[in-house]
């Protein structure tokens, strides 16, 4: 993550912004020394705001816990059984 004042922002803009589409680069703006904003993709932040929005749902959150815990104990499927089990719940709902 590179660090930019804010008058360098604004002259190499365009710069800055095609390499945070393209590259996923971050950069901190800042403003009298100060880190004021970040520039960072449309993709990364709603990547982030779903992150976010997921972590927030205990429910979710209990899930992915049980999953993980799961996934340790080795309590898992392999790709066979799991084609099995969509197969089966397909033909359920058909």
């Amino acid at each position: 993550m590179e660090t930019v004042p804010i008058t360098e922002a604004k002259a190499r803009i365009a710069e800055l912004a095609d390499r945070v589409a393209r590259e996923h680069d971050h950069f901190t703006i800042t403003r009298n020394g100060r880190a004021d904003v970040m520039l960072i993709s449309v993709a990364e932040y709603e990547s982030m705001r779903e992150t976010l929005d997921l972590l927030s749902d205990d429910e979710a959150l209990a899930d992915l816990r049980q999953s993980r815990e799961d996934f340790e104990a080795g309590d898992t499927f392999s790709m066979d059984e799991a084609r099995v089990e969509l197969e089966r719940r397909r033909s359920r709902a058909a």
